[in-house]
């Protein structure tokens, strides 16, 4: 199809939508589309937006560029489902048709009141000498309708040594009061972390930067904050952190933080912090509570601005499958949420060394043993594989994916690795969605997400040192 040069500050108007639905139907041939991951209809797909458990099903939102796979004028879109394997497109949720939001309708989340979900979100607004920031609600109602605050913005502005760079709301409910984080940079360059707090969810009193503990670089965006079994964990996604042997290789880094926010002193008291994930593509996570009040967390399948095969069939990016949290040895764990498990039907047994696949689209499931002499598993063909590596003596796991024909990841490096669990056994458990990879070790104890593009071909190997036993289960939705 011809492609239409539209300039990256416009907004969907209904001139559009002819446009849009030809571009959707191009993206449908794309031999790299998974089936249970979310990805865009067209365009650039970033952060998970909104997430929330309202009215009796999951409504996901999340950043949309749909003209082109780049970055450009931020829409949010919206999916509902009631049982997270089956997903209803509700088109965009937030248009930046208003003065106030006129670069975009930048990341926010969702918490309901008294029937309706506010949707919190950052107005994108740009001048020749910076940006103000701005934040702004919009409110749903149980119908699905979508209103912004006639009053909007309703933070206009920023603390007096903060730069323009504020954005991200994260709004959330504790001992009957409503707060908000936002993420920050102060005019030292630094990351911040800033408190807000209201009575009615409209209007907003600064509190001020809360003490964090942790290296928080020249900026710190998507903040996050949940409980999960009875101690506070909080997310939060800074940008410039130095690159660690084993840790924050990635251009940009997710942390989490367990421990107990204490909002009378202002300050966070870590037990525990490390990266979210480990992997090449994965950021911006947000959590929230699901049904039955289950923590749960979504994150954006990328990172970084590398060029991806995608590219040329006009779609970029996705999301991560919904992951359940829960805290293993102070670790927070984020694993597979257990409603997916429906989507694997076609299980199959296997003791072997060698695995011939299929299908690119399943759940693979095996131990890697110190005492076996099984080091490593290998997902390809001979010349064109990637590969999960297990160092026992070093306390290392390694992803390596330099064996790739087809590389993405040229500026950012080949390999991924973080430090073990010093246990001489593991479970994996690997989720293969064509191009979309997602791998857990001791159930989300660590995990590695990344996008992968040798496995668009019917059937590839999988290949252990040794012969080693496990189950592969086939989606066969």
């Amino acid at each position: 199809m011809k492609f239409k040069n539209i300039e990256k500050y416009t907004f969907v108007e209904d001139k559009h939508r002819q446009y849009l639905e030809e571009l959707s139907e191009f993206v449908k041939q794309s031999e790299y589309l998974p089936k249970y991951h979310i990805y865009p209809k067209s365009g650039l797909m970033n952060d998970p937006n909104g997430l929330a458990y309202f009215n009796g099903e999951y409504n996901f939102f999340y950043q949309w560029f749909p003209f082109e796979p780049n970055h450009g004028m931020k829409h949010w879109g919206h999916l509902t489902s009631k049982d997270l394997l089956n997903w209803d497109d509700k088109g965009i949720a937030l248009t930046p048709n208003m003065e106030y939001e006129k670069n975009g309708c930048y990341s926010g989340n969702a918490i309901e009141k008294d029937g309706l979900l506010y949707l919190f979100y950052t107005a994108n607004y740009k001048t020749e000498s910076g940006k103000i920031p701005k934040q702004a609600v919009a409110i749903m109602d149980k119908a699905g309708h979508i209103e912004k605050y006639i009053n909007n913005p309703i933070i206009d502005g920023a603390p007096v040594d903060m730069t323009g760079e504020i954005r991200d709301p994260f709004v959330f409910r504790k001992d009957e009061k409503y707060y908000m984080l936002l993420g920050a940079k102060s005019k030292k360059e630094k990351g911040a972390l800033l408190l807000y707090t209201s009575e009615d969810l409209l209007k907003w009193d600064y509190m001020g930067e809360i003490s964090l503990p942790i290296d928080t670089g020249y900026m710190l965006e998507c903040p996050s904050f949940i409980e999960v079994d009875g101690k506070d964990v909080m997310i939060l996604s800074p940008m410039g952190l130095e690159k660690e042997e084993l840790k924050y290789q990635n251009q940009f880094s997710t942390l989490y933080l367990v421990g107990k926010l204490d909002i009378e002193n202002m300050k966070f008291d870590l037990e525990y912090m490390d990266e979210v994930d480990s992997g090449f593509d994965f950021y911006a996570s947000q959590v929230f509570y699901g049904k039955g009040n289950k923590p749960m967390m979504v994150s954006w399948f990328g990172c970084g601005e590398q060029d991806l095969p995608t590219d040329k069939e006009m779609w970029k990016h996705g999301l991560t499958m919904p992951h359940d949290l829960k805290l293993v040895e102070n670790r927070l764990c984020n694993f597979v949420s257990e409603e997916l498990n429906d989507l694997f039907n076609d299980k199959n047994e296997f003791n072997s060394n060698i695995i011939k696949t299929k299908s690119n689209y399943y759940h693979i499931q095996f131990n890697m043993r110190k005492e076996d002499e099984n080091t490593w598993v290998r997902f390809g063909n001979e010349d064109d594989y990637w590969e999960l590596n297990f160092d026992f003596d070093k306390n290392v796991i390694q992803l390596d994916r330099s064996n790739l024909k087809l590389k993405v990841d040229i500026n950012n490096g080949l390999k991924r690795c973080t430090e073990g669990l010093n246990k001489e056994e593991y479970k994996v458990d690997i989720y293969v969605d064509n191009s979309f990879v997602e791998v857990f070790i001791n159930e989300g104890m660590k995990s590695f997400a990344f996008r992968c593009f040798n496995l668009n071909n019917e059937e590839h190997n999988i290949h252990f040192t040794n012969e080693n036993k496990g189950s592969i289960n086939y989606y066969n939705k």
